[in-house]
């Protein structure tokens, strides 16, 4: 008797087990689907919205739950999906973008001075994001695939304890030394809205134009001077260039 009870406890824990890792391995629907093309890592998934001017996905999840407490979540998670597979044993790592923005019920800004969101890589290493810019963390990795070439991770989003009630918006894009990175992508995290609000924050999002990188910046405006010089010598006939007033590149 003792022996069949036990056995019974033993095929009820595996039984357990199993069902543990399948919902683990289960797509989720509002993970970011990870997979390659050409050599490029590429994002997708059921819950994704499109910015209208870059064309660069959005993603959302409520910061707060049950595991992490009322400031953090540690959705979405990223992972291969149906039959997507990546090469095995490829660590995979994000990078940050820009600022801290900040969506307080009318408009987007930047975020509140002193408020910060972090993120949480696989080492527990923290990467942040203010409206100073982004601070990278001694490492940013999502994790490693599977010898099946599968990846599910999650990376663990905080803001600052006491954050203003509003949305919170940074841009991340994904890397590897084994792909080329995927294409710049924005995650939308709510603090503390509810469904309509938040969703006018991620309609407003969706239609704002994003303030350029500093060296994107500057390239620009560089390659507008080039045009300029251009033109003039050609108008002119001169091959020396005219001083630029008030022209300063550091």
């Amino acid at each position: 008797m003792m022996r069949t009870t036990m056995y019974r406890w033993l095929g009820a824990g595996v039984l357990t087990a199993s069902a543990a890792v399948s919902a683990w391995a289960a797509d989720h629907a509002g993970d970011v689907a990870v997979s390659a093309r050409e050599g490029q890592l590429k994002l997708g998934g059921q819950r994704v919205e499109i910015h209208a001017s870059t064309g660069f996905n959005i993603y959302r999840a409520d910061l707060g739950d049950l595991f992490h407490g009322p400031w953090a979540t540690s959705n979405p998670g990223f992972q291969t999906q149906g039959s997507e597979r990546l090469k095995p044993g490829v660590e995979i790592g994000f990078e940050g973008l820009g600022a801290l923005s900040f969506w307080d019920g009318a408009r987007w800004s930047l975020a509140p001075s002193g408020t910060q969101l972090k993120v949480s890589d696989y080492l527990e290493v923290d990467s942040i994001w203010s409206s100073a810019g982004f601070t990278p963390g001694s490492s940013q990795l999502l994790g490693e695939t599977r010898a099946s070439g599968k990846l599910h991770e999650h990376l663990v989003f905080s803001v600052t304890e006491g954050a203003a009630l509003g949305a919170y918006q940074i841009t991340l894009r994904l890397n590897s030394t084994d792909y080329l990175s995927s294409d710049p992508f924005y995650m939308v995290l709510n603090r503390g809205l509810d469904e309509a609000s938040f969703q006018r924050a991620r309609e407003a999002f969706m239609q704002t134009s994003p303030v350029p990188e500093p060296t994107s910046a500057v390239v620009l405006a560089l390659g507008l001077v080039a045009l300029w010089l251009a033109s003039w010598r050609r108008q002119t006939g001169r091959r020396a260039a005219p001083p630029i007033r008030g022209l300063v590149v550091h």
